[in-house]
């Protein structure tokens, strides 16, 4: 007690002795029981003045707190085979009903597999086995260092980072090995890797990864098919131990649609387990090339310099047309280029006229103008004058997309006619025009943005001399081609593949998420969230098998197809109250991941017991464990003593005392008429 505490005391005993001598001993005569009253009243205000005085106590409070014991068991499929799961469920109820360990530790269960949950309920239903996360999950939930853990698995791990020596953490693990931990000579593929799309007549990459364990080096042939047809074989040989192997392959992409490549490896003789020789994914070949039709009914260099830089990109085709061919390539044509006008280019029109086709129309010096102005409203040339030699302006405002590296100063003139140009339909001027060095308020090439197609017009002739140009200064058709892709792109953004966009697996096995997702872009090309999207799904014949609405989520709109039963499946995404759709196709495989392995991995699950300071055990070496966590001085309940500083007024006790006291001094008085 404090030279502090002590004070107040003697003060406060001093103050209530005084009070009470004063009462019944100063000039009181014969008081009957003052004594006894003297001694009540100095109680009683003894007490209340220790409650007033700031007297602070320490107060300790001593606790016992034992080990943490963690049993965390095995829930996934791989660990329900025989003998697996009679040694989990065996392991599981000697922990249960061994009193030794339930009193000495604080026992808690947990099960997993791609997740953690506390539970001692074995039902092996889970797909996935995710040990690291497992452990590290248990091992941040429990900080304090008083707690270890009793891992019960097969050490088959197919989800996750891989058991490393570092997933513990700061916590000791106790691995029980349950399951086959016979090592058998495996081949398996451990990979096929591939992209999701390929272009048509375009190679395409496969990467077959092969593992192999065992003591005596063994032969095997690989072959991988496509769609059931053999693209590639050869014979592997496999050196003894732990051996891998990778294999590339290039295939061309020679059909539309969804291809299902398979790689399988010969099974070795009397090879326990065959279910990893094999592997599936798919891939889809899509014709995605950009045809470009030159429509003219005249040879002219500017017709060379487009279709070379057009096809300065291999997924563009250029071909040149006369008009009156037009309407027999309506359907198989993406851009339409209309080159220098004439009455010629009537049906030409005619054919377009409802179509959604973007069109470039170059009308130079050659163009015929009253044509022109009669036979489509995008624009038109008012009071015509004489054919000039027409300079580029860049217009710095332009921003349909990034023009700025496109330098046209030292540019050649077009040969174009003067005259007021109206556009009439929303557009961007992406060059003026200058003449003699005036700079005239006229286009010379636009972007229209129409309501029925995507347009562009340049309002001369001779492009050719700018390409060339171009290299004359860069050495290279770089500077030129890069801005006319600009322009393609632009034209072809309003076609319909490029506003609704779609993202799936063309191959689902359960070991991603099966969602087909979607996104709608406005005519601005930003993402639409009012539009409505219809998913239809249909079987291998084509038959619609449902419909529904996709949902908007996380700036997307989403269809979950997770429940589909193992088959080959296609279907459209529409745009309702729109003519905007896309189809895919997709394949649901049975894959059963659990099974791809065997053998128990005791290797992996030793590595982790000795960097966690733990040790490795099997089912029958249950009380060797039980021997060892009993006597281990680390895992002794541990006694924590709790300091506190309390007040006097925090005993409720010392309050009692002062009202009893004084309490009774009162009656006493009362009963014998002192009051």
């Amino acid at each position: 007690m404090t030279l502090e505490n002590v004070l107040w005391i003697a003060l406060s005993a001093a103050l209530a002795f005084g009070l009470a001598w004063f009462s019944y001993f100063y000039k009181s005569g014969k008081t009957p029981y003052r004594y006894l009253l003297a001694s009540l009243r100095f109680l009683g205000i003894l007490g209340a003045l220790l409650l007033l005085v700031p007297l602070q106590l320490e107060k300790n409070t001593v606790t016992t707190q034992p080990h943490r014991l963690m049993l965390l068991l095995d829930n996934s499929a791989s660990a329900g085979r025989s003998p697996s799961r009679e040694e989990l469920l065996s392991v599981r109820d000697f922990f249960r009903e061994d009193t030794d360990l339930s009193q000495r530790f604080d026992l808690e269960t947990y099960t997993f597999g791609g997740g953690v949950r506390p539970s001692d309920t074995l039902d092996f239903s889970e797909k996935r086995t995710d040990i690291s996360a497992a452990i590290q999950t248990l091992s941040k939930a429990h900080l304090d260092g008083n707690s270890s853990l009793v891992l019960v698995t097969d050490g088959i791990q197919n989800q996750g980072k891989g058991i490393t020596p570092s997933a513990s953490g700061s916590t000791t693990v106790f691995p029980i090995v349950v399951g086959d931990t016979t090592a058998y000579r495996d081949i398996r593929i451990d990979g096929l890797n591939a992209n999701r799309y390929a272009f048509l007549r375009n190679q395409y990459p496969i990467e077959i990864l092969i593992s192999y364990r065992g003591a005596e080096p063994v032969n095997t042939n690989i072959v991988l098919r496509d769609n059931g047809k053999q693209v590639y074989g050869s014979t592997l040989r496999m050196s003894a131990g732990r051996a891998t192997e990778r294999i590339s392959v290039l295939l061309t992409a020679e059909e539309v649609g969804f291809h299902s490549l398979t790689a399988e490896v010969s099974a070795l003789e009397n090879e326990r387990n065959t279910r990893n020789n094999r592997l599936t994914t798919g891939i889809e070949i899509i014709d995605e090339t950009t045809r470009v039709r030159i429509v003219s009914n005249r040879s002219h260099p500017d017709i060379g310099a487009l279709t070379r830089s057009i096809e300065a990109n291999e997924q563009r085709q250029v071909s040149f047309i006369k008009p009156e061919e037009v309407p027999a390539y309506a359907t198989e044509t993406d851009i339409w280029i209309f080159y220098q006008p004439d009455p010629s280019f009537r049906r030409a029109y005619e054919t377009i006229a409802n179509s959604r086709k973007p069109l470039l129309t170059i009308a130079g010096d050659l163009a015929n103008w009253n044509f022109l102005n009669s036979v489509q409203t995008a624009f038109r040339l008012e009071d015509s004058g004489p054919s000039e030699e027409l300079l580029p302006v860049s217009n710095a405002a332009f921003a349909y997309f990034d023009a700025s590296e496109w330098d046209v100063s030292g540019y050649p003139p077009l040969s174009g006619d003067l005259g007021e140009y109206l556009i009439l339909q929303p557009n961007e001027e992406l060059l003026g025009q200058r003449v003699r060095g005036v700079a005239l308020n006229q286009p010379l090439m636009a972007l229209l943005k129409g309501s029925d197609r995507r347009e562009a017009v340049i309002f001369g002739s001779g492009i050719w001399k700018w390409r060339m140009h171009s290299f004359k200064r860069d050495a290279n058709f770089e500077n030129f081609d890069a801005l006319f892709s600009k322009i393609w792109l632009f034209l072809g953004a309003g076609k319909e593949s490029e506003r609704l966009n779609l993202e799936y697996e063309s191959l689902l096995d359960g070991q991603q998420a099966a969602v087909i997702r979607a996104r709608f872009f406005d005519e601005a090309l930003r993402f639409d969230p009012t539009a409505r999207l219809r998913l239809d799904l249909k079987d291998s014949t084509g038959t619609v098998m449902n419909s529904f609405p996709m949902a908007l989520a996380r700036g997307e709109y989403q269809a979950d197809i997770s429940n589909l039963p193992p088959g080959t499946y296609a279907f459209d995404v529409q745009v309702l109250d729109t003519d905007y759709r896309r189809s895919g196709q997709f394949r649901m495989q049975e894959f059963d991941l659990e099974n791809q392995q065997v053998r128990s991995d005791p290797e992996s699950l030793m590595a982790l017991a000795e960097s966690s300071g733990g040790g490795l055990y099997y089912p029958s070496q249950l009380n060797d464990l039980k021997d060892s966590l009993m006597t281990s001085e680390r895992f002794r309940p541990i006694s924590r003593t709790q300091r506190n500083v309390v007040s006097l007024i925090d005993f409720r006790w010392l309050l009692g005392f002062v009202v009893a006291t004084l309490g009774i001094e009162w009656f006493i008085r009362k009963y014998n008429g002192l009051l």
